[in-house]
């Protein structure tokens, strides 16, 4: 899956471990078509996600083995066939588009997220927009609540007017004599 050439990318760690992280981010990957990670992860990561959609496009039934070899995961091979592959048939290489993100909190080490191409971009609303939302629609539910009880009383009133009126037509009337 991974080899190293010269100076290893995540030294410190064995190739077993590495190859497993790369594996469960190529998973997440395709999965949620979106990932954040470190700089020196996502190089590689893009990487082997190159060479798995290269693997993918041949279509012979060799390489889908090899694809369910690398991935290990059913479900996230059968998205990549049925939603990814179709998106990027076009394309040759750079499967992906990176974008560098503020450092993390903890060690300050720099973040990317890697996206694949073609993948919508949903903005993230702040927590004050999605209070202020809930906020806006629990008073449009309580509205016609309160529309329906303002017209049934209006209905109520209504009567109690029109019953008003006819009494008094009648006193009036008893009053003429």
């Amino acid at each position: 899956m991974y080899t190293t050439r010269g100076k290893a990318k995540m030294a410190g760690k064995k190739p077993s471990h590495r190859n497993a992280i790369i594996r469960s981010q190529l998973i997440e990957l395709i999965r949620n078509e979106r990932l954040k990670s470190t700089a020196t992860k996502t190089k590689i990561l893009k990487a082997e996600f190159d060479k798995v959609v290269n693997m993918a496009k041949k279509g012979s039934p060799a390489s889908r083995r090899e694809v369910e070899a690398t991935l290990q995961f059913m479900p996230a091979v059968e998205k990549l066939y049925t939603h990814i592959l179709p998106r990027l048939e076009k394309d040759n290489s750079g499967y992906t588009i990176s974008a560098r993100t503020l450092p993390r909190k903890g060690d300050n080490a720099t973040q990317v997220i890697v996206m694949i191409k073609g993948t919508e971009v949903k903005e993230k609303k702040s927590r004050i927009q999605a209070t202020l939302e809930k906020q806006e629609k629990a008073e449009a539910a309580a509205k016609p609540l309160t529309s329906k009880i303002r017209n049934a009383v209006k209905s109520v009133g209504g009567a109690a007017k029109e019953t008003k009126a006819k009494s008094s037509v009648v006193s009036v009337r008893r009053n003429s004599k």
